[in-house]
């Protein structure tokens, strides 16, 4: 009877077991199983991959991509001057009030520049620049403008002759000034031109009539 007995308790202690795992293993197995850590990621080619994201103007949008803006054309340097060309201006007032006759008259073969008919208000600090401007104002200072002084001016009427520098480029340097130095400004200028062929043949024939 007492065999009986301690078998039937034997065979509820199993039955309880099994029924509940957790309590009947102790409060050191249920706690370890509390805290028991997430299942680890899934690793290798399993993992999930994010797509990366879509770059702009990508397939899809409506927009077509702009073309980039071409660089900025350089201007073209204007074509050198023939070693044989003349050029020449007329004379006209630089301020308001000043007297300005006669022709200004440069030969590149000669490096000579020529003052023909040459007449200008006196004054003993008169020069003869080459400037760097095709027109100039009345009146305006050209003290910062780039230009080449020629020396003193010789005299302020008549006919007179000046040599130009080898290295002038008279394609910069195209207007003739009588610059006032305690004035700061021109007496008088004459802006060059090269002369065609056909109006040096024109002159010629007038002078042989």
């Amino acid at each position: 009877m007492r065999a009986i007995t301690l078998l039937a308790t034997a065979a509820a202690t199993i039955v309880a077991t099994i029924a509940d795992p957790v309590s009947s293993a102790g409060p050191g197995v249920a706690r370890a199983q509390e805290t028991a850590p997430p299942p680890a990621a899934v690793p290798g080619p399993l993992r999930p991959i994010a797509a990366p994201p879509a770059p702009p103007g990508a397939a899809g949008s409506d927009r077509r991509a702009e073309p980039s803006p071409r660089p900025p054309t350089p201007p073209v340097p204007p074509s050198p001057l023939p070693p044989a060309a003349v050029l020449e201006g007329a004379f006209r007032p630089g301020a308001t009030g000043e007297k300005a006759e006669g022709r200004a008259i440069a030969r590149l073969a000669a490096n000579e520049l020529r003052l023909e008919k040459l007449a200008v208000t006196p004054g003993r600090d008169l020069e003869l620049w080459l400037v760097a401007a095709e027109r100039l104002r009345l009146g305006e200072d050209l003290s910062d403008t780039k230009h080449v002084s020629l020396g003193r001016l010789k005299k302020a009427t008549g006919d007179q002759a000046y040599r130009l520098p080898p290295e002038i480029d008279l394609r910069v340097y195209g207007s003739v000034v009588v610059w006032s130095r305690r004035e700061r400004a021109a007496r008088a200028y004459a802006a060059l031109s090269e002369r065609t062929e056909q109006r040096s043949v024109k002159q010629k024939k007038r002078r042989t009539k």
